[in-house]
């Protein structure tokens, strides 16, 4: 099914609002109210909230769910020129097996009869895969549409499917299976949602007359001008169990000023209980999980239904599907060994891209043979070259904690005269770095070297669990995200030198 390149809705007619501009402000007043205490903690004082004038053009990022209708719903009973737009990215199929060189079981290819079964399996299954893809985002965009209609706002509707692929989806894909453990939510939001999107808007903008124009999305974040500097910042918010800062570290500092985060002064669970009592009609949709393929895809209205009839969405009612499942449809199996960190082969795995560094191994819960250790035993590496998957008993081993890391593609969000005051902040011991999304406590950082071409080593003051090359790492002074870039290299605090007196233990052991 092939989605035009954009696509305007605007309402017919003046729609009923389920809730009123005057409802919202209401209960949003009584809210604030209520929490303004909490928000933002010792940090919110040198600096003032970007602010739109009362006829900018205001563009709300909208994915049919509960955060993003909640922000349009309010701006729009405040502003007057407010548009919804919808990101189509994802309609594509599971990619067919002969087209990934997966290997087919002997006992299949040579029985004519299994063969013939085989493809028409897959044949149904590609089916099913495109019919879930277009399904999805047709839902998505029929509860955008269906909001932005309530509010009596133009819809829009862009196919960014090819940028996404591109940008987002196969540089996911080529990471996993070199064993490495990419963000793909990261990438999308530096190269879709504020790279093609934000050029897209702009243009908009531009050809609507727009002297000032913004780009609002439900994200759990901040931008807010610092008092002295006049530079706009990009800060936690005031809800930290949904801080999506992580997500937005290498977007670039320059599209900040133009980039609003209504969700910054709220808590989730009340955004939900407001969306509700407003009647807005995605209330009552599960948060969304990322690509479409692995996400509920059920739609607001029977989200509502189940509800109201004490249900449940699962992952057994939603069309949900297990991520591991999801890539094997995308990258060739490579069949190699597990091991033990002193080389005993314990079991097989299907591909590196199936392990994670610091996941519980689901092969050896307990004892191994000719191993003094008990489990459970945990992923400590994954060696490229060997095409080994290496595992060491306990969460908190040796072979998973290090003491530096090295980021490439490193994006800051200071400028450079400020950098060698953040030089400063990481000697005395003042900046902290994520390398999970709401990783807590966050790695304190002693040291940053700078090693050319977007390149940045990490020394910590203690040690970090369970870092894995691929992960992103973000790095935050209290509440300012001052960078991210991707993990290239980790160094481990057990030292090579404690490696060979091991080694030498074991092998006296054997004698």
């Amino acid at each position: 099914m092939r989605i035009s390149r954009l696509h305007i809705c605007r309402p017919k007619c003046t729609s009923h609002l389920f809730a009123s501009p005057q409802l919202l402000l209401k209960y949003s007043r009584q809210f604030v109210a209520g929490y303004a205490h909490e928000a933002y903690g010792h940090d919110s004082l040198p600096y003032v909230d970007l602010v739109p004038s009362p006829n900018d053009a205001i563009f709300v990022a909208m994915s049919g769910g509960v955060d993003s209708s909640f922000v349009a719903h309010l701006l729009a009973s405040k502003y007057t020129n407010v548009t919804g737009v919808y990101m189509a990215n994802w309609t594509q199929p599971r990619t067919p097996r002969q087209e990934i060189n997966r290997k087919i079981s002997m006992r299949i290819s040579k029985n004519p009869e299994r063969l013939r079964q085989y493809v028409e399996q897959e044949e149904q299954r590609n089916r099913q895969s495109m019919e879930l893809g277009v399904s999805c985002i047709e839902t998505e965009w029929n509860d955008v549409r269906q909001v932005c209609q309530d509010l009596n706002i133009p819809a829009i509707r862009l196919n960014l499917e090819k940028e996404y692929w591109t940008e987002v989806f196969q540089p996911m894909i080529d990471r996993y299976s070199t064993g490495r453990t990419p963000n793909p939510d990261v990438d999308c939001n530096r190269y879709i949602k504020f790279g093609k999107l934000y050029d897209l808007i702009e243009s908009t903008a531009m050809q609507q007359g727009a002297s000032k124009w913004w780009l609002a999305t439900g994200h759990y974040a901040r931008t807010a001008i610092h008092k002295d500097t006049g530079e706009v910042h990009l800060l936690k918010p005031n809800d930290r169990t949904k801080d999506q800062t992580f997500y937005l570290a290498t977007v670039p500092q320059s599209r900040l000023h133009n980039v609003l985060f209504p969700m910054q002064q709220y808590v989730k669970k009340e955004v939900r209980d407001l969306a509700i009592k407003m009647k807005i009609r995605t209330a009552y949709k599960p948060d969304s999980q990322g690509l479409c393929f692995v996400q509920p895809t059920v739609s607001a209205k029977a989200a509502e239904q189940a509800f109201r009839e004490g249900r449940k969405i699962s992952s057994n009612t939603s069309g949900y599907r297990h991520f591991r499942e999801f890539l094997s449809e995308y990258i060739p199996e490579n069949e190699g060994n597990i091991v033990t960190y002193d080389g005993v082969v314990v079991g097989k795995h299907s591909g590196l891209w199936s392990a994670t560094i610091g996941q519980r191994n689901g092969i050896t819960g307990g004892k191994i043979k000719d191993q003094k250790e008990d489990g459970p035993w945990y992923v400590v590496e994954k060696r490229q070259e060997t095409n080994e998957i290496v595992i060491a008993p306990g969460r908190n081993n040796r072979w998973l904690l290090s003491s530096a890391m090295t980021c490439c593609e490193w994006s800051w969000l200071v400028d450079n005269e400020e950098l060698p005051e953040v030089y400063n902040l990481a000697t005395r011991g003042e900046l902290t770095v994520r390398c999970r999304p709401l990783q807590n406590p966050m790695i304190t950082i002693r040291q940053i070297e700078d090693l050319g071409n977007q390149n940045i080593r990490l020394e910590f003051t203690g040690t970090a669990h369970g870092i894995a090359r691929g992960q992103y790492g973000v790095l935050y002074h209290r509440d300012r995200v001052l960078g991210g870039g991707r993990t290239e290299s980790i160094e481990l605090s057990y030292s090579e030198a404690e490696r060979k007196q091991d080694n030498m233990d074991r092998l006296n052991d054997t004698v």
